[in-house]
């Protein structure tokens, strides 16, 4: 039932109470004349009336018409009034003389009902505005396109040590030069966007905590025109468990364990000798306890030919689980190897022809010893240590040789200077198996590549290692929040709150309709680090600034209109719509009225004293 026919119900049993009672006194008490007494019964019918329509006034019919709301960024675009036409001018938009002022889109479209054309002026609707019930008839006239970066994607959470890589896209600049540069304004890469505009760039996370790199655009000239903050949250991640098996050892063996173990892994490495004579660490059995407190096995084409058909279905079983399985070659790719890799899911065509590997050229010296840091002090003798090993990182790189092997439907581990992928890896349930055919990745360490070396293995064994355990980690709705924008937070808990840069702690209320999702609404104040806390839990997320990140702020705001328009609108597109009328002329008849009525009943309280 409406809240109307409500109102009417209360009312007419008040009516109805009154009535009852001065028949009462009528009956019972001294009489009134009957002039008087129907005088009363009508007054109080007509005050019912009366009160009725203030609560609820006639809806009138208002003629429809134009209504131009200014945006930001309006003042760049060239545009008109026309005679008796409303604007209105909301909080983000310059002031314009004549235009009214509005602290939102609702608030504009609540004053003004009979609107059933809309005309925005500038960048669009803010994300405080794009829920609201629009007419049909909506146009935007927006100014150029902004010049700048108008895309970004930050990179995740990465553990210290490991290689980010930021993707972004700009617009408007011709011959424009990428660059990103480390918190102490320091280049540490560069790039030119392609055709599109989309570049992509890659930085060192140093130590664990959070920091803000600088993401630059230059023109033509080298005149910076854009620059954006990409936050990196750098955090510690379990130590990776590595099993290395070899069925001979050798310069890779060697190598690839020295590797592993100054990268801080935990590896356990063997290497059979032959006579059963094994060297390395002591033996391990390939049972699944065993297999599944490791994250990748590391296997070579003779200890993977070598494995019987328990530990290979120990290793399929393992792999399912999540175990990553990488298998090495340093020499042909046996039959009986093909077929262990078949049976796990990961065929191998190609036959064992070795063929040369020139790996992609390194980038700028200068940009390679940014990315390392400064150098630690040293006495002289250090210091000549340090000289040799800055110029062997940039000695050149040596050919090395692979099996023209391939991974069939695989991805690519690596890729060589021609941009042709150099193995690959298939997700099998939840672990990965994957085929490295090269056979000499040593040659770099020997050429004084060391950072080469670390390099390819890093990035290989990162594709392949077990995935970290799913974690209730918060959702976060978007990649780039926006300070004094609403933002939603989602996957927490009823304890949830969030320390602003400045300390302030605001607690979270969760929507209950948001149900599984337990998501709460956050309007962030302050650019900076806020850090979201769920008990002893702590995430960390950056919040950007729409005024120095202005080209890509407009462009996210053109790009959500454009979206929000494309959806359709809500509300009528009759010419002439129905709205409440005033309430006022309602009430004052209404006061006058019960004064009236109040009146009698006292002149004739007075009358019988």
């Amino acid at each position: 039932m409406s809240e109307p026919r409500w109102i009417l119900i209360a009312l007419l049993a008040v009516l109805a109470l009154a009535s009852a009672r001065l028949c009462w006194q009528q009956w019972r008490g001294p009489a009134r004349a009957s002039g008087v007494f129907a005088t009363l019964l009508l007054l109080q019918a007509v005050v019912t009336v009366l009160l009725y329509l203030t609560l609820v006034p006639p809806m009138q019919r208002v003629a429809g018409g134009q209504l131009t709301v200014l945006t930001g960024a309006a003042d760049q675009v060239r545009w008109s009034a026309a005679p008796g036409e409303t604007v209105v001018a909301l909080p983000e938009a310059t002031k314009v003389a004549d235009a009214l002022a509005a602290p939102d889109l609702a608030t504009v479209l609540r004053q003004h009902p009979g609107a059933t054309s809309l005309r925005l002026i500038g960048d669009g609707l803010s994300a405080r505005d794009r829920d609201v019930a629009l007419p049909r008839g909506v146009r935007i006239e927006s100014p150029n396109a902004p010049q700048g970066w108008i895309a970004l994607q930050p990179p995740a959470v990465t553990a210290p040590g490991a290689v980010f890589t930021v993707s972004a896209r700009t617009q408007g600049v011709p011959s424009a030069r990428a660059e990103l540069v480390d918190p102490a304004g320091v280049v540490i890469d560069r790039a030119t966007p392609d055709a599109e505009g989309k570049v992509q760039l890659s930085g060192v996370a140093r130590v664990a905590g959070q920091s803000v790199f600088g993401l630059r655009l230059l023109d033509a000239e080298q005149h910076v025109i854009d620059t954006l903050a990409v936050p990196v949250d750098t955090a510690a991640a379990a130590t990776p468990r590595l099993l290395l098996l070899a069925g001979a050892p050798g310069p890779e063996f060697k190598y690839l364990r020295r590797w592993a173990t100054d990268a801080g892994l935990r590896v356990q490495a063997q290497a059979n000798a032959g006579g059963g004579v094994s060297l390395g660490d002591a033996p391990i059995a390939l049972t699944a306890a065993t297999l599944a407190e490791t994250d990748v096995v590391l296997l070579d084409e003779r200890s993977l030919a070598g494995l019987s058909a328990a530990q290979r279905s120990a290793l399929q079983q393992a792999i399912r689980a999540g175990l990553g399985v990488l298998v090495r070659t340093s020499g042909p790719l046996s039959d009986s190897a093909r077929q262990a890799l078949r049976g796990w899911g990961l065929p191998v065509s190609g036959n064992n022809q070795a063929a040369s590997l020139t790996l992609p050229a390194d980038a700028d010296a200068a940009l390679l010893q940014a990315r390392r840091g400064p150098q630690r002090p040293a006495s002289d003798t250090t210091a000549y240590v340090d000289e040799a090993d800055t110029a062997s990182h940039q000695a050149a790189l040596p050919v090395l040789e692979q099996l023209t092997l391939k991974a069939t439907d695989a991805a690519a581990l690596l890729h060589d200077d021609k941009g042709a992928a150099v193995g690959g890896y298939r997700v099998l349930g939840r672990g990965r198996v994957a085929l490295l055919p090269i056979t000499d990745s040593y040659r770099l360490v020997l050429a004084g590549r060391d950072d080469r070396h670390a390099e390819v293995w890093s990035s290989v064994l990162a594709s392949v290692a077990r995935p970290l355990p799913a974690a209730d980690v918060p959702r976060i709705g978007t990649h780039t929040p926006w300070a004094g924008e609403r933002m939603a937070l989602c996957q927490l808990q009823v304890t949830a709150q969030v320390r602003a840069p400045d300390g302030a702690l605001i607690p979270l209320q969760l929507d209950p309709a948001s149900g599984p999702e337990r998501c709460a609404g956050y309007w962030p104040n302050q650019p900076g680090w806020h850090q979201l806390q769920q008990g002893e839990r702590r995430h960390a997320f950056y919040v950007f600034d729409p005024a120095s990140a202005r080209p890509l702020y407009r462009q996210q705001l053109r790009d959500a209109t454009a979206q929000r328009l494309a959806t359709g609108a809500a509300a009528s597109s009759a010419v002439v719509v129905e709205t409440p009328g005033a309430r006022w002329p309602w009430l004052l008849a209404f006061v006058l009225a019960a004064g009236l009525l109040w009146w009698l009943e006292r002149r004739r309280g007075v009358t019988a004293g």
